[in-house]
């Protein structure tokens, strides 16, 4: 079930849905995003000595998140966690990104924490209606080149929010259109939404937070709008209960 739900979009953006994708469609967001085509079951819970820093954290967000109407939820591990934790390559090949400047940024739309040294967690995890989903993720930042990895991804957000509040996406038979808005959430380090109205068109939610050690992410994904202080405060709770168990 979690390989269904954290399976490599085909073709390759931060924060889609959809179990595959089009050969020439805009490369899915294989960090951020979920596939629909299956929902979340509950995976065992290990004893608590059993679990690292982070996985203690991701499992407090996602206790949260059951709480307030995410209760189908998904550990991720093993070779699902690996392949996620290796940050996508040429994820815009044959892609024309309009304005071309922005070609970077949305690419590193693809960073994600488990990206980031040896230790890192995921839960992931949808609403009873599976129309909206959801993760978290902490990780460890190991040395000076992980929290230059997490201020260089802040500085990208910048520059989209900055400059590139609308991004064309086009490929040799696939177009779609990205609009960038900042959601106003001042508690986290880097906060993110946009829609998309390609293939799947869909509205995602990222928020970010770092502490002294670890980074932390929560992103949702959905069909339907989020762009509202409510939901903003959902994401806000989930992702400061993980954080706070590894200040």
């Amino acid at each position: 079930m979690a390989k269904k739900m954290t399976a490599a979009l085909a073709a390759g953006l931060l924060l889609t849905l959809s179990a595959c994708a089009a050969p020439a469609e805009m490369p899915q967001d294989e960090t951020h995003k979920i596939a629909s085509e299956s929902s979340a079951t509950p995976s065992p819970t290990p004893e608590v000595q059993d679990l690292s820093a982070a996985e203690i954290a991701t499992t407090a967000g996602a206790v949260i998140a059951a709480q307030l109407g995410f209760p189908n939820s998904a550990k991720i591990q093993g070779e699902d966690l690996e392949a996620l934790a290796v940050k996508p390559t040429d994820t815009l090949k044959d892609i024309v990104v309009l304005p071309g400047q922005c070609a970077d940024p949305v690419n590193d739309l693809n960073w994600s924490p488990v990206q980031l040294g040896t230790e890192g967690a995921r839960t992931d995890f949808t609403n009873d209606a599976q129309n909206i989903t959801g993760s978290i993720e902490v990780a460890k930042l190991e040395n000076d080149e992980d929290r230059a990895s997490a201020t260089e991804h802040f500085a990208n957000v910048d520059t989209i929010l900055a400059d590139c509040k609308t991004v064309t996406i086009s490929g040799l038979d696939y177009s779609e259109t990205l609009k960038f808005s900042d959601p106003a959430v001042d508690s986290v380090d880097s906060a993110l939404y946009y829609t998309r109205d390609g293939q799947y068109p869909q509205d995602s939610l990222v928020l970010i937070s770092l502490t002294e050690d670890y980074a932390g992410m929560v992103s949702f994904v959905s069909a339907t709008a989020l762009d509202d202080q409510t939901f903003n405060q959902v994401a806000t709770s989930i992702l400061q209960t993980a954080m706070t168990q590894v200040q």
